[in-house]
């Protein structure tokens, strides 16, 4: 029964399951309609009365007067109401206002009534509504304890596939399935397929395009370097040599950035990394855009907070959004304020473009084609999501202020 009910489809366990509810319950009914109650109320009664009837008769053949319970009168053939006169030998349920109960019997030739008024036995009411309770409460507890095994029996292989999804099991369970579950598991296992063919695809492009980039790189850099210190001091081309070095570091450290965005973070390799000289180290990256600006650059970071982390990725998160104050802050402030594994970084310019959803940065938006900033976000972003940050943006035309969650500072 068990290896038939697992051979079903989902549609059909579900269709059974409701089916065996509906028979239990028209179960129930048809023995409850089985049973008269006014039948049983009857016959509850009539033995009630007759075991009255056996100690009255006894206490008759004693020749004493028999006594009486409150609620019952009993009468012989001179003492009989003239109402209770016709009623023959036996059981008699009396018609309402009265709504009583009459035992008519016989001892020595004479004729005896028994009669108890109906509150005598209300209690049969209570047994009677207790009755149908208890099969409503039967019902309840059928209909629940077959839903529970439904869902259960239906429940299980879904629950075992999203965890062998979830522990990158392979293969997956279930693909030989036929039923719905065998279609969700080939699916899945596909799209893994699909998913991990295009990482491997996605890690070597970076990796041979860091290593393609970097030998040209590492020229130019020497080039310019060569020319900074050949160039005389005076010389107007020193400022655009210098330029050039700084441009070709900054390309250095994106593409060591973009290759480890590439890796699994469960990789990543995390240390205690001080942050207030990474913070000291971007600022004095970011001069050449404040210079001949009245913007002053604060900074308020204990020396003593560290943060568990990858430095690399910190430190370029911290760079971009660093550098874009500065590069758009035409004047006024821009302040770093670091409290625990909370980091601040605000500047009193002009705003995120109309075009930038602060909420969220997305690659290849229209504001990301039209302007580098929001390529540059995207990529914070990134590497927010890959270290397992948080990040909330806050933007007006009074400027922006950029709030970093990080993990839990060692103080």
């Amino acid at each position: 029964m068990g290896f038939g009910l697992r051979a079903m489809t989902l549609r059909t366990r579900i269709t059974v399951s409701f089916v065996a509810l509906m028979v239990a319950a028209m179960a129930f009914v048809v023995a409850a309609e089985q049973l008269d109650y006014d039948e049983l109320r009857a016959y509850v009664i009539s033995e009630s009365l007759h075991d009255e009837v056996r100690r009255l008769q006894a206490e008759i053949a004693r020749g004493g007067a028999p006594a009486m319970p409150a609620g019952s009168e009993f009468y012989d053939e001179q003492t009989v109401p003239q109402g209770l006169r016709p009623y023959a030998p036996g059981y008699h349920a009396l018609p309402k206002p009265g709504d009583g109960h009459l035992q008519v019997f016989e001892l020595g030739g004479r004729r005896y009534y028994l009669l108890q008024d109906g509150e005598h036995y209300a209690y049969l009411e209570h047994v009677i509504d207790a009755y149908a309770a208890l099969v409503i409460l039967a019902c309840i507890l059928g209909a629940f304890w077959i839903g529970r095994k439904t869902s259960a029996r239906v429940i299980a292989p879904i629950t075992r596939l999203a965890e062998a999804v979830q522990n990158k099991q392979k293969p997956l369970p279930f693909q030989e399935a036929s039923d719905e579950i065998g279609v969700l598991a080939r699916a899945f296992a596909r799209h893994s397929d699909e998913l991990e063919q295009f990482l491997q695809r996605e890690r070597c492009f970076a990796g041979d395009a860091s290593h393609e980039l970097r030998t040209p790189l590492a020229i130019i850099g020497g080039a310019a370097e060569t020319l900074v210190h050949q160039l005389p001091a005076d010389s107007h081309l020193t400022a655009s040599a210098e330029r050039i070095v700084r441009t070709v570091q900054e390309m250095q450290r994106q593409l060591a950035c973009l290759l480890l965005l590439s890796r699994d973070p469960q990789t990543l390799a995390r240390t205690e990394v001080p942050l207030r000289p990474l913070i000291e180290e971007c600022m004095a990256r970011c001069q050449p855009w404040l210079a001949n600006k009245p913007v002053l650059l604060v900074v308020d970071a204990p020396v003593e907070t560290r943060v568990d982390t990858h430095a690399e990725l910190a430190r370029s998160v911290i760079w971009n959004l660093l550098r874009n104050a500065c590069q758009y802050t035409d004047e006024g402030e821009v302040r770093i304020t670091l409290q625990g594994s909370r980091l601040v970084i605000s500047d009193t310019g002009p705003g995120l473009p109309p075009t930038l959803d602060p909420r969220q940065f997305r690659r290849f938006m229209p504001s990301a084609r039209q302007s580098g900033e929001g390529l540059g976000l995207s990529i914070v972003q990134r590497i927010v999501e890959h270290l397992g940050w948080q990040m909330r943006v806050e933007s007006s035309a009074r400027g922006c202020r950029f709030t970093l969650l990080m993990a839990a500072a060692a103080d």
